[in-house]
């Protein structure tokens, strides 16, 4: 495993870029004080950005407490890095595949300009989506936030990690999914998985944990349902 903090600024992966923490901001009563405290920033998981499409990708777990349900329980949906965190809104979403799309939300107080720069600036940094398979033994690599707020430093860096592509298999008819053999923990959901030697092009999603046979093996969502619902997201 390789951590993206061992990497040189000029060795950075663009992988590393394109990720983004999801996460939620609720405010916090203190019963001895009566009072609210400042609102902290948790954690959730990871999602990154697809140049393209002008979307954002993460898991469907990852959202799901955020479906239909007012912010004073669930609290406010952002996304960011390096410290900078937006709010953002669920777009769409694929429990079968588990998968999502967001969108980032317009501040009122910016003008329709001024956000369209602001997303032009975004989306610069996003990925691609591979249009083959990938055969056996090929490497790969994925970034994203594991163990949430728990390892997050004060710059808000991403973890970066290694692997390569395993035996691919297809649980149902429905949804195709990639054995990655690799080190992951929770957090990383959402983590965009790159071919390593073109680390703009996505091969899938991190989705599921680590095999119980197996703590260096685990799934992910191939690219085909990746794309579809970013081609959702854009109708």
């Amino acid at each position: 495993m390789e951590d993206q903090n061992l990497l040189s600024k000029n060795d950075k992966p663009p992988v590393i870029d394109a990720v983004r923490a999801i996460g939620l901001i609720k405010p916090r009563f203190n019963q001895n004080q009566q009072g609210f405290l400042p609102p902290q920033l948790e954690i959730k998981g990871t999602a990154f950005l697809l140049k393209e499409y002008r979307t954002i990708i993460t898991c469907a777990h990852v959202i799901q407490d955020f479906i239909n349900s007012p912010v004073e329980i669930s609290g406010m949906l952002v996304m960011g890095r390096l410290e900078k965190y937006s709010a953002v809104s669920i777009d769409c979403i694929d429990f079968a595949h588990d998968l999502a799309t967001l969108r980032f939300k317009k501040n009122p107080n910016i003008t329709d300009e001024a956000f369209k720069t602001i997303l032009d600036n975004e989306f610069l940094t996003g990925l691609e989506i591979v249009n083959q398979n990938s055969p056996v033994s090929t490497k790969v690599a994925y970034a994203g936030y594991p163990y949430g707020t728990q390892l997050l430093n004060q710059r808000h860096d991403p973890t970066y990690s290694n692997g390569v592509v395993g035996v691919e298999l297809c649980k149902s008819v429905t949804r195709k999914e990639i054995r990655i053999m690799g080190p992951v923990v929770g957090g990383f959901s959402g983590s965009p998985i790159v071919v390593e030697n073109d680390h703009r092009k996505v091969l899938g999603v991190v989705s599921n944990g680590p095999l119980k046979t197996n703590a260096n093996i685990f799934m992910g969502i191939s690219w085909e349902h990746v794309k579809a619902i970013a081609k959702l997201s854009q109708s």
